[in-house]
């Protein structure tokens, strides 16, 4: 039988894990979903060095989708800093949501193993057997 107080030491824990993880994603408001990527490109200039394999470029492109629908817009030199930020802000929060729901799992199953185990001891004081 599970010992209801190490149930209840595991729950706390849990608990106070959850509330850290909570006010930590609170905090993340900023972010951005999508993708960065360097484009090189071609111009029109039969001469230009381009045509010989050095490439115009880097141009950054952030590629989204919203609605189903992807877009693709182009950044300044000075925007791609800030927007690899915002990018490594929602990664980080994409993470924290997954670590949220595998710890509200675990409490579920750990209050449900601390529910049978409040029902069995009750049983067993009332003199009724368990396996009935």
């Amino acid at each position: 039988m599970a010992d209801l107080e190490t149930i209840r030491r595991q729950v706390r824990a849990r608990l106070r894990e959850q509330g850290t993880l909570v006010r930590l994603l609170l905090r993340q408001r900023e972010q951005l979903q999508g993708s960065l990527f360097p484009r090189y490109g071609l111009c029109g200039k039969p001469t230009c060095g381009c045509r010989t394999g050095r490439r115009h470029g880097p141009y950054y492109v952030l590629s989204s989708r919203s609605a189903g629908r992807g877009a693709f817009a182009y950044l300044d030199a000075g925007e791609v800093t800030r927007a690899r930020g915002l990018l490594s802000h929602h990664r980080e929060f994409r993470r924290g949501l997954a670590r949220l729901r595998k710890i509200n799992a675990e409490l579920v199953t750990l209050l449900r193993r601390y529910q049978q185990a409040v029902i069995r001891r009750g049983g067993e004081r009332m003199g009724i057997s368990s396996h009935a």
